[in-house]
């Protein structure tokens, strides 16, 4: 099996060489600044209305298409139309330079101005933040990366404007694995968030599916029946290989990283019955069993602190989802409504879990880890399976039939908010969003 090696994954080969912030006073009291995240519903709203004017100096189109992209999909902000502005293109970013004046009158909120230039090295990006009511600057900063960069630049500045503004931490320096149908077969890949920047992980021509992220965003391990069996594999990034690392009879499926990196929970079925057990991501030895009850126990998801795993059984009639400790036994229901309730995904909050139900369709549901709260995130638009949360626990992926084929979905932890991720034609299933990389 040979590894397609994405290497803008790997934190050690990160694109961007320089980083640093023009203007580090927040928008506080302090400072008499007005802060704008003040007067925003969350994410998911769209409730800040934001000007964007194409960015002032150098080659744009692949910058400024992948920065307006990330900030539409942040679900934050309601773009201005550009053919609102009254400020002349190529007007200066910096205070005093331009005039508030201008921005005021289409409405804007919060204005993000740009600029790029050449370097020795490649590009430098620059990025000055104002709130426009107060006519005050609630933060500038600059990246710079080899001239091939633009969309990596561009995430970088999306990241910064939505700090600067909402002072939350967003999520464009994560990826997105998932499957894809390729020529009969299921393939790993790797995507940025905005569904770009895609890589091929395997190119075995078998069936490889559920890929998951270790937390230090280095490593995936996936079920891959490129032997006959399904059988469990980590592809290392930092090596530019893999491995086969439980190839037992049965089923080897399901994997999930404890947060520590120490250990991997999966499903074999050792006999007759499936169950949980945690094994050793490098050599692939058994460390425990973690369930013995009968029927099936499957799909293990940890909890951020590794104190817990939520899994499917049935041993109560019907698939829900229960959660355990670690170590196993006393497991307790999660999941009370309907009769088939699988995938579940632990919150990195620690506080709720999604999963998904059937109801008709298959949907994405939420549930509190104490089993109330339930709250449906889809609901109507082909099935809806495979969720991830973001490592904020403000967004979830899933892969969505709603447009005939199955593609990437991306939508706010409330589902509010709903938008495409993957482009083409189709088939992209079992989406997994990383922890935060290193740039």
């Amino acid at each position: 099996m040979q590894l397609s090696f994405w290497r803008a994954a790997v934190p050690a080969l990160m694109v961007l060489v320089c980083v640093f912030t023009l203007d580090r006073r927040s928008a506080s009291a302090a400072d008499g600044l007005v802060n704008v995240s003040l007067t925003t519903k969350g994410a998911g709203h769209q409730d800040i209305p934001l000007a964007l004017p194409i960015p002032r100096g150098g080659a744009a189109d692949e910058f400024y298409t992948t920065l307006r992209r990330d900030l539409e999909l942040s679900g934050w902000f309601r773009i201005i139309d550009p053919a609102a502005y009254v400020e002349p293109p190529g007007t200066g970013i910096r205070l005093g330079e331009f005039d508030f004046a201008a921005w005021r009158t289409p409405g804007a909120a919060a204005l993000a101005k740009t600029e790029l230039s050449s370097t020795a090295e490649g590009t430098r990006a620059e990025v000055w933040v104002y709130d426009v009511a107060g006519g005050t600057k609630l933060g500038a900063k600059a990246f710079s990366g080899p001239k091939t960069s633009a969309r990596t630049l561009a995430h970088r500045t999306a990241d910064a404007i939505i700090l600067l503004v909402t002072n939350q931490r967003s999520f464009f320096d994560t990826r997105v694995a998932f499957v894809q149908k390729v020529s009969g077969n299921k393939e790993v890949f790797v995507m940025d968030v905005d569904g770009g920047g895609r890589r091929q992980i395997t190119k075995n021509k078998a069936i490889n599916l559920a890929p998951r992220w270790n937390h230090a965003g280095t490593a995936l391990c996936f079920t891959s029946y490129f032997n006959g069996n399904p059988d469990l594999y980590v592809a290392d990034l930092a090596k530019s290989a893999i491995r086969r690392i439980s190839a037992r009879t049965g089923i080897n499926t399901g994997c999930s990283w404890a947060p520590s990196g120490d250990r991997i929970a999966l499903t074999l079925s050792p006999g007759s019955d499936s169950d949980i057990f945690t094994i050793d991501p490098l050599a692939g030895i058994q460390i425990a069993q973690l369930t013995k009850s009968p029927g099936i126990d499957v799909s293990p998801t940890w909890s951020p602190d590794g104190s817990r795993i939520a899994f499917v059984s049935e041993r109560g009639g019907g698939a829900q989802i229960y959660a355990m400790g670690a170590e196993g036994g006393d497991a307790k229901r999660v999941s009370f409504s309907g009769s088939q309730n699988t995938s579940p995904a632990w919150s990195p909050k620690g506080d709720k879990i999604a999963f998904v139900g059937r109801d008709g369709n298959f949907d994405i549901f939420t549930v509190n880890v104490d089993g109330s709260g339930m709250q449906r995130i889809t609901q109507g638009g082909g099935d809806n399976e495979d969720p991830s949360w973001s490592p904020d626990g403000e967004y979830l992926v899933f892969s969505s039939t709603r447009t005939g084929t199955a593609q990437i979905w991306l939508a706010s932890a409330d589902g509010r908010h709903q938008i495409q991720l993957s482009q083409g034609a189709g088939g992209y299933t079992n989406p997994h969003w990383s922890g935060h990389l290193s740039w």
